[in-house]
């Protein structure tokens, strides 16, 4: 699908500039509530998770059964809000999506449609993953830009 591998592209060179403009990323409307900071670095968490679910698909014989994380754990143990600069963060996100979007303009028509299995056995495609990852990010941009 390269009108995915397109709209992540797009995504990733849109986004940093929006960062450069933003202020108060590390306040946080109340202890348990993430920062945007957070928000943003929560994103690298997805991105990394993701992408090895993208690769697992690609390389199983079998259909995968795709796992979900502990995000606020994942959270807690980066301490994303105190040990790095929103600066770190952003460059972090833009790796991790750029290497994802190298991995995706290789995939062939026919391995879009490759097969996984959710958490709760429903059978889903590659295709319908990497769309739910880019709806993932434009729904946390929205709360990070107010868009």
């Amino acid at each position: 699908m390269p009108t995915l591998a397109s709209e992540l592209e797009s995504i990733v060179y849109t986004v940093p500039s929006k960062f450069d403009s933003l202020s108060n990323a590390d306040y946080k409307p109340n202890p348990s509530k993430w920062s945007k900071k957070e928000i943003l670095s929560h994103l690298c968490d997805s991105a990394s998770v993701n992408h090895k679910r993208f690769v697992d698909i690609l390389i199983s014989k079998e259909p995968i059964t795709i796992h979900g994380y502990n995000q606020d754990l994942w959270m807690q143990v980066h301490n994303y809000q105190h040990t790095f600069s929103t600066e770190e963060i952003l460059h972090l996100w833009i790796s991790l999506n750029k290497r994802i979007l190298k991995l995706l303009t290789n995939v062939t028509e026919k391995q879009w449609q490759l097969p996984c299995k959710t958490e709760d056995q429903n059978i889903v495609t590659l295709e319908w993953l990497v769309t739910d990852y880019i709806d993932h990010m434009n729904h946390h941009f929205k709360q990070i830009f107010g868009e």
